[in-house]
C-alpha cells in the first residue's frame, strides 16, 4: 500500500499538459475524482457541499465585480499582492486580503509568498475570456442557485412525483409567477440575458467537442444546392456552433485562404428576445445570417430544402410533447432524402452514465420539467415525428454526440 508520501510525490507536477488529447484528461480527471470521493470523509463531502460552495461563488463574483483578474492581467499577469490588487482596483485592502486568501484556499490561485499570488489557468481565463465570467453573474445569481434551492420544496409539495408538465414546474413555483416560463424569464431579465448566451458559449467552447470534430461536416460543404441555405442553426443563441463550421469551411483571411462559403449559406435563427445580444456584423463575411423564429412554427420559406437542420441543447429543454411538437413543425421543410437533422445532445448511458450529464438532467428538471434522454428515448421521440435514425456519432469521453437523422 502506496504511502502519503508516495501519493503526494506522485501527483506533484501533474497538471492539464500531462496528457495526449483532452479524452485522457477527462479520463484521469473522473479517475482523481473518484478517488477523492474514497478518501473524504462524509463531513468532508458535507463541507464542500454546504459551506464551500456558496462562500466561494461569493468570493468570486465580489473579486470579478471589483476587477481584480482584469487589472491583474492589465499589469502583466506575475504574482501579486493583495495590497497591490486592492491599489489597483481601489478596494478596501483587507476586503481584498479575506477574498483572495479564500479562493487560494480551493486552489483556484496559487499563494506563492506571504500574501503573494500567482494565476492558474482558471484565473487567466477569468481576465482573458468575458463570457467565461458571466458564469459567476446573472447564470448563477439570477438562475441557477435560486433555481435548485427551490427544487427539493416544489417536488415534495407535488407527492415526490417525476415533473413532465413545464407550464407547472419549479421554476413557476420559484418564481411565484405562473404565467412565466425560462425563456421569457431570461428575456425579460437584463441582469441575466447577456449572462445566459455568455454562459451557453462557454459551455459549447469549454464542456463540449466542437460539432465540426463530431460529425464530417466535409459532407454537408460537398452537398450544397445553389440557392439553398447550406445549415440553420435552430435555436442557436450567439451563433457560436456556426461560427465553429464557418471557422472550418470559410478559409481564413489572415492565412490567406480566401475561400468563402456563398452569402446567407448558414442561417441562424432564435427568439428575438435572444437575438438582440447577437454583434451580427461580427459573426461572419456575410455567409451568417440571422433570422428570428419560433421553432414551434413552420419554417419559412427562404430555409427550407435546407442541407442540414442543426439543434444543440434544443430538445432536452422540452418534455415529449412539446419536443415532438417542435420536430414535427420542421419536418415540412426537409427535403427527403437530402435534407438532415443534426440534434447535438447528451444521451444518457443505461450503466454510469458521466457526471456532467446527470447534473445536466436535474437543471432541465429544475427549469424546465425536461430531462436528458437515453438512446432509446432518443429514437421513440425522433420516429415519433416521422424521421428516423441514420446513425449516432459518438466522441470518446465526450458529454455529447450528435444523432443524424432524415425524413422517414
Amino acid at each position: 500500500m502506496a504511502s502519503a508520501d508516495q501519493l503526494i510525490a506522485n501527483l506533484q507536477g501533474v497538471d492539464a499538459k500531462s496528457f495526449a488529447n483532452e479524452a485522457e484528461r477527462i479520463r484521469a480527471r473522473d479517475a482523481l475524482f473518484e478517488a477523492l470521493r474514497r478518501i473524504q470523509s462524509p463531513w468532508d463531502i458535507a463541507w464542500d457541499h454546504v459551506w464551500v460552495s456558496g462562500a466561494i461563488n461569493a468570493a468570486i463574483k465580489t473579486l470579478i465585480d471589483a476587477g481584480v483578474f482584469k487589472k491583474w492581467a492589465e499589469a502583466g499577469g506575475k504574482p501579486i499582492t493583495s495590497t497591490k490588487l486592492a491599489e489597483l482596483t481601489g478596494a478596501d485592502v483587507l476586503l481584498i486580503q479575506r477574498m483572495m486568501r479564500a479562493i487560494a484556499g480551493q486552489n483556484l490561485v496559487t499563494e506563492v509568498g506571504l500574501d503573494t499570488y500567482a494565476r492558474t489557468p482558471w484565473a487567466v481565463t477569468l481576465a482573458d475570456d468575458p463570457p467565461f465570467a458571466s458564469l459567476y453573474g446573472g447564470f448563477y445569481h439570477e438562475l441557477n442557485n435560486p433555481m435548485f434551492r427551490t427544487l427539493p420544496e416544489f417536488i415534495k409539495e407535488n407527492g415526490f412525483r417525476n415533473p413532465t408538465d413545464g407550464s407547472r414546474c419549479n421554476l413557476q413555483f420559484w418564481l411565484k409567477q405562473p404565467d412565466t416560463n425560462l425563456f421569457q424569464y431570461i428575456g425579460n431579465n437584463e441582469k441575466l440575458t447577456s449572462h445566459f448566451n455568455d454562459s451557453m458559449e462557454c459551455h459549447s467552447k469549454y464542456n463540449l467537442t466542437p460539432w465540426v470534430d463530431v460529425y464530417p461536416t466535409e459532407t454537408v460543404v460537398a452537398a450544397v444546392k445553389e440557392g439553398r441555405p447550406l445549415v440553420v442553426d435552430i435555436g442557436g443563441g450567439k451563433g457560436h456552433d456556426l461560427k465553429k463550421f464557418l471557422a472550418r469551411h470559410g478559409g481564413n483571411e489572415e492565412e490567406g485562404d480566401n475561400r468563402k462559403l456563398p452569402a446567407g449559406s448558414l442561417v441562424l435563427e432564435d427568439l428575438p428576445e435572444i437575438l438582440k445580444e447577437v454583434d451580427v456584423a461580427s459573426l461572419s463575411r456575410g455567409e451568417i445570417t440571422v433570422r428570428a423564429h419560433d421553432f414551434f412554427t413552420p419554417q419559412p420559406d427562404e430555409t427550407r430544402g435546407a442541407r442540414v437542420y442543426f439543434m444543440h441543447d434544443v430538445l432536452h429543454d422540452w418534455p415529449d410533447e412539446a419536443a415532438g411538437r417542435i420536430l414535427r413543425a420542421l419536418v415540412p421543410a426537409m427535403e427527403k432524402g437530402y435534407s438532415r437533422l443534426l440534434i447535438h445532445e447528451s444521451l444518457v448511458s443505461s450503466e454510469r452514465p458521466l457526471g456532467r450529464v446527470t447534473v445536466s438532467d436535474l437543471t432541465m428538471m429544475a427549469a424546465l420539467a425536461a430531462a436528458e434522454r437515453s438512446e432509446e428515448q432518443w429514437r421513440e421521440l425522433i420516429a415519433s415525428a416521422g424521421l428516423r435514425v441514420v446513425k449516432i456519432w459518438r466522441p470518446v469521453q465526450s458529454v455529447e454526440s450528435i444523432i443524424e437523422a432524415e425524413v422517414a
